[in-house]
């Protein structure tokens, strides 16, 4: 169990598993439509006469691309919101999509089985036959991510709690997080210092990490989703949040001005603009905290947009 576990986690911000519900509600107009509560017509293909197959496939391809491009958008739009950062976005998005496609086509399939208007016959079978009945449920899985759009855009909607999604609260929170993160890589401790402004901003600094911190432990307390919640403690942020809090400390409690410099030329400058015993000195400072250093520089790494 504990393996299986550890291979989600891996496998979560690759292929999107904290939002399978999506691929339920992505597929239900399908559902719908095979319980008769919305209709969905397609043009028929399966009793065609035999056609070469790149004439089936080229059309298909061009009608479904706007319904395969705008369900793309609207789940990339939410497991952008889901995840901290934007590492694999397009993937898992992708992914997610190509999925509610193969539900609906599968449900389209299984439609045709009951109404009779497919046969299961090994006897009989005919590949160009087959590949006109897979188009026509591919087809129907298409026109049924129309429906899904709507459903995606009016149920799936901030401030709402469906079942297999993470928590409103969670996702408010997270999105929270986020902009602050923004904000910290945004600092102008990055970039130089500045004695007369610099202990204004390490002292910013300072209570942003604190926040941050706070806002991470009610993260982690919102209820729902546990696998958004352990990948967010898997991320390490709340250690390295710690050491950026630590890191700022030590170069804020210097007393001598020089000293201040020097501590957070250690941190953050580029060492490429110094030269002779000053470089030398700098680079056994950063040496020294060389695991600090690596913590700041992977927050600053982030990929969080925009």
């Amino acid at each position: 169990m504990k393996f299986f576990s550890s291979r989600l986690d891996v496998l979560d911000p690759l292929l999107g598993i904290r939002s399978w519900g999506l691929i339920l509600y992505g597929a239900l107009p399908a559902c719908l439509s095979l319980l008769g509560f919305v209709e969905i017509k397609v043009g028929l293909i399966g009793d065609q006469k035999p056609i070469p197959i790149f004439q089936i496939l080229i059309p298909i391809v061009l009608v479904s691309l706007i319904p395969l491009f705008v369900t793309f958008l609207l789940v990339r739009a939410r497991e952008r919101e889901w995840y901290l950062t934007n590492d694999f976005l397009n993937l898992r998005s992708a992914v997610t999509t190509f999925l509610i496609v193969v539900f609906a086509t599968a449900i389209s399939g299984a439609a045709g089985i009951i109404q009779h208007r497919y046969v299961i016959d090994l006897k009989a079978f005919q590949f160009w036959r087959m590949i006109g009945v897979l188009a026509e449920c591919f087809l129907f899985g298409v026109a049924s991510l129309v429906f899904s759009s709507t459903l995606f855009a009016t149920v799936l909607t901030k401030g709402t709690d469906l079942p297999g999604l993470p928590s409103s609260g969670f996702v408010s929170v997270l999105a929270k997080i986020r902009q602050q993160l923004i904000a910290l890589q945004q600092s102008p401790v990055w970039l130089d210092y500045q004695c007369e402004a610099g202990t204004r901003i390490f002292e910013d600094l300072r209570v942003e990490g604190v926040t941050l911190l706070m806002d991470f432990q009610i993260a982690l307390s919102q209820p729902g989703h546990r696998l958004a919640k352990k990948s967010l403690r898997l991320q390490s942020l709340e250690s390295d949040l710690i050491i950026f809090n630590q890191s700022i400390r030590r170069i804020k409690d210097a007393e001598v001005p020089a000293t201040i410099l020097f501590r957070w030329q250690g941190l953050f400058a580029d060492l490429s603009k110094f030269e002779g015993d000053q470089l030398e000195n700098l680079k056994v400072e950063r040496d020294r905290y060389k695991s600090d250093y690596e913590v700041l520089q992977r927050l600053r790494s982030l990929k969080l947009g925009g």
